[in-house]
């Protein structure tokens, strides 16, 4: 036994076994909630590598899998990734709404799980671009539903990504070459200029980011709301794999520039977007946009910027969940997502406008809420860089907090209707409740989220 056959393998063959299911929906979810807890929690307990009595056998965990030459390493440093990557599907199935989603939901949630896991894992790492390859196609499935052509959207993010895969292989054998050829400080430029082309397709740093609105506005909000939480997760996991096992921790300095600048223009981009946005799910991916920004500039703090960025992972998943949730709903009681749909829609529905108030603001950094600590911990890293980067991480913020004063405006606006009707099913509005609870706790406890999240870092670190 080893932990890839244990998280990877097996998770795929669930995923798989799924298929023939696809009619009984309450039985994948609850079979998947369970399946995705108990994974998450045997990375929690299960030593790697150490000798422990199972019953009445000696059972080792190996943390390696040869397949076809390669490696596949998933060891005890990296047991928090596997935590939060299963706990995250866990949530996202805990508030899934039977009647809402479509049924392919669960084989491909985790089947998209797994091939992030499987692309950390792989050694050597550059040959994780081949899965996202693979984990692109399989969030192009899980956008389209049965019966459904793929929107341009979705097709805009499959050519992306291949070209993105195709630019780190070409780059990875680009740099193997050097190594023969020793010197050739030109070379190693281009190398280095294609692999940040091919990670910019991926990560749809700009201007390969047009996409993400498109995908916001055109596809099912709850789906759209997964695959950008896991998705950009997966990518970013896949990315600092790279810079730790290439050095950049010690030699840093010709990296963090990059990113600093990409992270700018990127959180700078997503607040203009918000600011000018007339669809909810545009609004959407224009806070995904800005995400993207907040979380390369928390890496170009490296070791520093870890805890702050796997804080944002988790103030994310909430918030987009929280967000997707209630956005899937309401557009079970109105025509489209426009904002001129949508006028008064706080006072007929008020539950479900306050999830998705509260995950936008959260997410847009307001004050009192379980966003606003952490992107002010990274505001306090980065004091020490230049000012314009501050002032990108303020304006940015700004620009998001107008966008939802905007969609305040409109949910609050006197209709003619002011009777308060019901939508959708009573747990969903319970655990619309409850999270909004949560990112309002967490704005007054971050400490709590900190914590755990240094504790992930060290682990992953190995100190």
């Amino acid at each position: 036994m080893s932990t890839p056959i244990l998280w990877i393998l097996f998770p795929l063959l669930i995923s798989g076994i799924s298929l023939f299911f696809m009619r009984y929906r309450k039985i994948l979810k609850w079979g998947g909630m369970g399946i995705s807890l108990v994974l998450a929690l045997s990375a929690v307990i299960l030593p790697v590598n150490v000798t422990f009595n199972l019953l009445f056998w000696e059972v080792k965990i190996s943390d390696q899998l040869l397949v076809f030459g390669r490696r596949f390493i998933l060891s005890s440093a990296d047991q928090p990734v596997v935590i939060l990557l299963f706990a995250i599907l866990f949530f996202w199935l805990v508030i899934l709404d039977l009647n809402i989603v479509p049924m392919q939901f669960f084989p491909f949630s985790l089947a998209g799980i797994t091939l992030i896991l499987t692309a950390y894992a792989v050694d050597p790492i550059y040959y994780g671009a081949l899965f996202f390859a693979f984990l692109a196609l399989i969030n192009v499935i899980l956008l389209s539903p049965p019966g459904e052509e793929p929107t341009p959207g979705v097709l805009r993010f499959l050519i992306y990504q291949i070209l993105g895969m195709l630019f780190i292989l070409f780059a990875a054998w680009l740099a193997s070459w050097i190594d023969l050829n020793s010197g050739d400080q030109v070379m190693l430029g281009r190398s280095l200029l294609i692999l940040a082309l091919g990670f910019s397709f991926l990560l749809s740093v700009f201007p390969f980011l047009s996409w993400i609105p498109m995908v916001g506005e055109e596809n099912h909000p709850f789906v759209t709301g997964f695959v950008f939480n896991t998705y950009f997760l997966g990518i970013f996991l896949f990315g600092s794999r790279f810079i730790t096992e290439g050095g950049w921790l010690v030699q840093g300095g010709n990296l963090q520039n990059p990113l600093q600048l990409a992270g700018a223009i990127m959180l700078g981009f997503g607040g203009i977007l918000a600011v000018f946005s007339k669809h909810l799910g545009r609004l959407l991916g224009a806070v995904v946009i800005a995400e993207i920004g907040r979380s390369l500039l928390a890496l170009s703090l490296f070791l520093t910027g870890f805890p702050i960025y796997f804080a944002m992972v988790i103030i994310q998943s909430l918030s987009l969940g929280v967000w997707a949730s209630s956005l899937s709903t309401l557009k079970l009681g109105v025509s489209d997502l426009n904002y001129s749909s949508l006028t008064g829609a706080a006072r007929q529905w008020p539950v479900i406008t306050s999830g998705l108030l509260l995950g936008y603001f959260t997410l847009a950094g307001l004050p009192l809420l379980g966003g606003f600590p952490i992107y002010w911990g990274l505001g306090s890293g980065l004091a020490f860089y230049p000012l314009w980067i501050n002032i990108s991480l303020a304006l940015g913020s700004v620009g998001l907090i107008i966008g939802g004063l905007r969609i305040l405006n409109v949910f609050t606006k006197d209709s003619g209707e002011e009777s308060v009707l019901i939508l959708g099913e009573p747990l969903t509005r319970y655990l619309i409740l409850g999270l909004n609870f949560l990112l309002i706790l967490l704005g007054f406890f971050p400490q709590v989220l900190l914590k755990i999240t240094r504790a992930m870092t060290e682990i992953l670190m190995g100190f």
